[in-house]
């Protein structure tokens, strides 16, 4: 991974949140902006006003960034603002899954990612064990590449890859999944040819991420990352049993300590 790699990575993502924000300050009301500022009050400065301002003192406050706008949605739900919620939400899905793509791909062809979550290697790892198997059947992806004739037409490729998954899969998660998986392989062929072109391949995770995540959104409006993470953990989990096992002697554990616990509350004579 070269320096001016990650940047580009970083200056993308961070591009798309500013635009974001941009969106919110164009959309929020007088009346609603004085209710975010009475929430977040104690994080912003006296004198400050205008929703603009606002949310550049919750960035330097250290509470809202690219990285995470948790706590945003937490006081636009509060105003009620769920559309912007929304917007929020799919902007941390193409973030996700922009980075999702290049580590994916940077991983299949042995270079270090751009840039790292915990989350989001997490489901990476499993969908590349997942590809790994299915190369050790002796599958050949090698010639997805030559299916896609420029970046203009990645979007035409997804789209008939998506038809035929549908086709073939009923499970929609597993209908997302498979197509994340094969917009990585995409990447990574790109990604192979065009070594000294990184800011090409980014493109090409930016544009795959965009399509993916209005697919996504359909599945579900707000929690569609994590409802995404957990379908593949436990499928994951079922199918190759990595933790089925260790999971249970924790349930039981935790189950033990809870009885535990409200056995001893129980020997007072105030719950008798």
């Amino acid at each position: 991974m070269t320096t001016q790699t990650f940047d580009d990575l970083t200056d993308k993502l961070q591009r798309t949140y500013n635009a974001v924000l941009l969106h919110i300050v164009h959309e929020i009301e007088i009346a609603q902006e004085k209710e975010i500022h009475f929430y977040f009050s104690r994080h912003i400065p006296r004198g400050v006003t205008g929703t603009l301002d606002i949310l550049r003192s919750l960035e330097n406050a250290g509470k809202i960034s690219w990285r995470d706008v948790c706590f945003l949605k937490e006081g636009l739900i509060v105003t009620q603002r769920f559309d912007l919620v929304k917007s929020l939400t799919a902007f941390e899905i193409k973030r996700d899954l922009t980075i999702l793509l290049d580590f994916y791909a940077r991983n299949r062809q042995g270079y270090e990612p751009c840039c790292r979550s915990a989350s989001v290697e997490q489901v990476a790892g499993y969908l590349l064990n997942i590809t790994t198997e299915i190369l050790r059947d002796r599958f050949d992806v090698s010639n997805l590449g030559s299916l896609m004739e420029s970046r203009k037409s990645f979007g035409k490729v997804l789209l008939g890859f998506g038809d035929e998954i549908k086709r073939e899969l009923s499970d929609p998660w597993s209908r997302m999944t498979l197509l994340v998986i094969i917009a990585g392989e995409f990447v990574a062929a790109a990604l192979a040819k065009k070594v000294d072109r990184e800011s090409e391949v980014l493109e090409l995770c930016s544009t795959a991420a965009e399509d993916l995540c209005s697919r996504m959104m359909k599945l579900s409006e707000l929690r569609s990352w994590e409802d995404f993470h957990d379908h593949i953990e436990n499928r994951y989990n079922l199918v190759y049993h990595q933790h089925s096992s260790v999971s249970d002697a924790s349930s039981l554990i935790v189950k033990k300590k809870i009885a535990d616990v409200v056995q001893q509350f129980k020997k007072s004579s105030f719950f008798r």
